[in-house]
């Protein structure tokens, strides 16, 4: 197969970048080693674009968000990579605006101002601590999801996706340049050459679903999960292929984690034997995300005692639990559960919780109360009981317990400095208690790029022919992912899709 542009995978970077090849009548190709489109990833976030103006945002200190951005990867980014997203993101959002809005109807909905920003009680904490910018939602209430709309998108201009098709290696030539790939059909195993006269875009996601490469990649974020809500297919294939070619791989681990593996008492954290998981190993949990394990209220290690500030970024206090038996913690809160959410105020995707109110709440429980992961008791000793808490253990739950009570009372955290608004007491049945662990959504450790989306070799000079977007592209991440900063990362790969397309399409 002959073309100008490759691109591999039709997840959210490659359908998107897709899609704006298709807008300015380039000649490319798509492959994906699945027989549909990946999951759509509806959220993204985007700075001061066109539509924000129009709402009447007030215009993002750039300045700031870079730094914040740097600061919670302790430095271990390209800032100039960062700063691609940042100046970009507007015109990337214009862009998926035109097909979504003005091609196809859809209404977009802006998470911003209050409803992103921590409360003012909270002020004097974490002004500075998280900087939230816009996050983007499109209604789907045509029931398509966006990389499916964006299939029929680029169909309708000409261009399709040869499905099961899979990469297999990348080649190149004397000078170095990549000029195109080796793929295999999942159907019949044949081999299939397509050469990229102008380069080849990875975007194949990253290795969430590979147990070896968590576990010889990360080791830490691999010991706290107990639950995964990622997509299985990201097996860090693609990563793979640009490591063996001489692409520069990440050297820090940047797992996405939210605290919301819920898990049955006396579980641990990491993975267990499964004959029906990839590689033989899985995450225990049955449930993908317990979205109220989120809110900041007391946890508990397996001693009965509590151990962290809860009220933090989601990823915080699961690396906290590193340090506790077996790797995982309990939540404990009152029959005011909804009533507490709604005055935590927490943001990100945690917000589902008191922003879906009675219904929403009630369908998780019963969910998680079905999987014998939650329970819901009369009194504290019965919840202990039901817990798994014995002898010790237990007298120490129930006096934390009472100690807790006592900060809401006095609303003052004396023993770890959370915020008196985000205490609540312990006191009215019935009451809720379940362990918890990291869910795992996805890795963002990937092949290092310049601020062009160009993959870099192990002299950081870029390679020729070859770029990089989404999970399984780094320079941009590192420890974690910044996740009350909503919508970064999907920002990120859409912004780079298009990058990529414009630098190998001679755009710019």
């Amino acid at each position: 197969m002959d073309t100008d542009i490759l691109i591999v995978g039709a997840g959210n970077g490659g359908m998107f970048a897709a899609a704006y090849a298709a807008a300015n009548g380039l000649n490319f190709r798509v492959i994906e080693q699945n027989g549909n489109v990946q999951d759509t990833r509806h959220w993204y976030g985007a700075v001061d674009s066109a539509a924000a103006k129009e709402a009447g945002e007030p215009a993002t200190d750039k300045a700031k968000l870079l730094s914040e951005i740097s600061r919670y990867a302790s430095g271990k980014c390209d800032q100039r990579v960062v700063k691609t997203w940042i100046n970009e993101s507007a015109a990337m959002h214009d862009f998926m605006r035109s097909i979504l809005e003005d091609k196809y109807g859809w209404t977009c909905d802006f998470t911003s101002g209050a409803e992103a920003a921590w409360p003012a009680e909270n002020a004097e904490h974490n002004t500075d601590y998280m900087y939230p910018e816009i996050e983007y939602t499109y209604d789907r209430s045509s029931g398509a999801a966006r990389n499916e709309l964006l299939l029929d998108y680029i169909r309708e201009l000409g261009y399709d996706v040869d499905f099961k098709t899979s990469l297999a290696k990348l080649e190149k030539d004397s000078t170095g340049r990549i000029t195109g790939i080796i793929a295999q059909s999942t159907e019949d195993d044949h081999f299939i050459r397509y050469n990229a006269n102008k380069g080849v875009l990875l975007a194949c996601g990253g290795f969430p679903g590979n147990p070896y490469m968590m576990e010889q990649l990360d080791p830490l974020g691999t010991s706290v999960t107990t639950a995964c809500s990622y997509s299985p297919a990201d097996k860090g294939y693609g990563i793979r292929a640009a490591v063996w070619a001489g692409a520069n791989f990440d050297k820090e681990a940047a797992p996405m984690l939210f605290d919301r593996g819920i898990v049955a008492p006396g579980v641990d954290g990491g993975y267990v034997a499964s004959d029906s998981a990839f590689g033989g190993k899985a995450f225990p949990g049955k449930i993908r995300q317990y979205n109220p394990g989120t809110q900041p209220f007391l946890k508990v290690n397996r001693n009965g005692e509590r151990f962290a500030n809860e009220s933090c970024p989601y990823n915080d206090i699961v690396y906290a639990a590193a340090h506790q038996p077996g790797r995982v913690y309990a939540q404990i809160c009152d029959a005011n559960i909804l009533e507490d959410a709604k005055r935590f105020h927490t943001i990100g995707c945690s917000a589902q919780t008191r922003a879906g109110g009675e219904k929403y709440f009630q369908g998780k429980v019963d969910e998680a109360v079905a999987a014998g992961t939650l329970f819901v008791c009369d009194t504290i000793e019965e919840l202990a009981d039901k817990l798994g808490f014995t002898g010790e253990a237990k007298d120490t739950f129930l006096a934390t317990v009472d100690r807790y009570n006592e900060l809401y009372d006095k609303q003052n955290d004396e023993d770890f400095g959370k915020p008196a608004y985000r205490l609540s007491a312990i006191r009215t049945a019935p009451f809720y208690g379940c362990w918890l662990g990291a869910s795992l959504l996805c890795t963002e450790q990937g092949i290092a790029i310049n601020d062009k989306g160009q993959a870099l070799d192990n002299d950081n000079k870029p390679m020729p022919g070859l770029y990089v977007t989404g999970d399984m592209s780094g320079s941009f991440f590192a420890n974690n992912y910044p996740c009350l900063m909503a919508g970064v990362a999907m920002g990120r790969t859409l912004t780079f899709a298009i990058k990529a397309i414009k630098q190998m399409g001679g755009l710019e």
